[in-house]
């Protein structure tokens, strides 16, 4: 049994995007990233109608994070650290007639890299993800975005959720003068793991996001960061027995710094540190985010 967990452990805490820990152990905090906290400021300023060029706009994100998984708010932590490197391919297109809209198509693939304290480790591919966005302008400083994810259950073996799951967000960005706002909020809706002779119903989680900058300079953007996410506790339905999984939260807070590099570069570097949850592992981790426009 202790080996089954621990293969659990490594596939929980190489989550993405929208992931949260699946661990088994739960006499040790689990590990997880907070959904969209790889956002940063202008994430979610898009262009509409005219503003897209008839080919579309083709965009490559690189977010990356280097996180101290070793403190916890609740019991042992079972992890020592982890880098996820996820990226991210967008194609934006308008569709004739929409003139006040805008379209996406995404993909992501990533890397991941793992390490428990009991110095079992794993690196590789982590699950692909797909998804479709739609926004519209209801002012000219002002859009409204919808996001669907589909969470692809492809990566390495001891690096993937092995569950198919969804997610729906409602995303927002306000700018004006120097000042810029983004902001989501969003639900996961877990499908049920299946790994291993293992077979568990996975508890949802919800998140929120925000972003708040102002830019002094292309180089010199500040921001400032609030991330939380709340997610459902899991059960095993067979091959185990008690608690999968014990229901979790965290609310952590970043600050940092945009940089406009070139007209196609655009460089996003910030430290975020949690400051109060339950059942999982204290964030203090390290972002960048890199976006290049093709």
């Amino acid at each position: 049994m202790s080996t089954m967990r621990g293969r659990i452990f490594l596939g929980a805490i190489a989550a993405v995007l929208g992931s949260v820990c699946l661990a088994g152990v739960s006499s040790k905090a689990q590990a997880g990233i907070i959904p969209y906290s790889v956002i940063a400021p202008h994430e979610y300023q898009l262009p509409v109608g005219s503003e897209i060029p008839k080919d579309g706009i083709n965009l490559l994100l690189s977010y990356n994070t280097f996180r101290d998984e070793s403190k916890a708010y609740d019991g042992e932590s079972g992890s020592k650290h982890l880098f996820v490197n996820i990226n991210k391919f967008v194609h934006i297109f308008n569709i004739e007639g929409l003139g006040n809209a805008g379209f996406l198509w995404e993909g992501v693939l990533g890397f991941g890299s793992a390490e428990a304290k009991n110095d079992t480790s794993a690196s590789g591919m982590i699950d692909a993800q797909t998804g479709l966005v739609g926004w519209f302008k209801p002012t000219k400083n002002w859009t409204c975005v919808l996001e669907y994810w589909l969470y692809l259950p492809i990566g390495d073996n001891e690096l993937s959720g092995h569950s198919w799951n969804h997610s729906i967000a409602f995303m927002t960005n306000y700018h004006i003068g120097n000042f810029t706002f983004d902001g989501d909020i969003g639900f996961k809706l877990m499908g049920d793991y299946e790994h291993g002779g293992v077979e568990a119903s996975q508890g949802d989680t919800w998140f929120a996001n925000a972003v708040f900058a102002y830019k002094f300079h292309n180089v010199i953007e500040p921001f400032f960061k609030v991330d939380w996410q709340d997610s459902g506790r899991s059960e095993f339905t067979s091959g185990g027995d008690g608690t999968f999984a014990n229901s979790n939260c965290e609310l952590a807070l970043g600050f940092g710094n945009q940089m406009k590099i070139s007209d196609r570069l655009n460089l996003a570097l910030w430290y975020e540190h949690g400051v109060t949850g339950r059942n999982t592992t204290k964030t203090r981790a390290g972002y960048a985010r890199f976006i290049w426009s093709f």
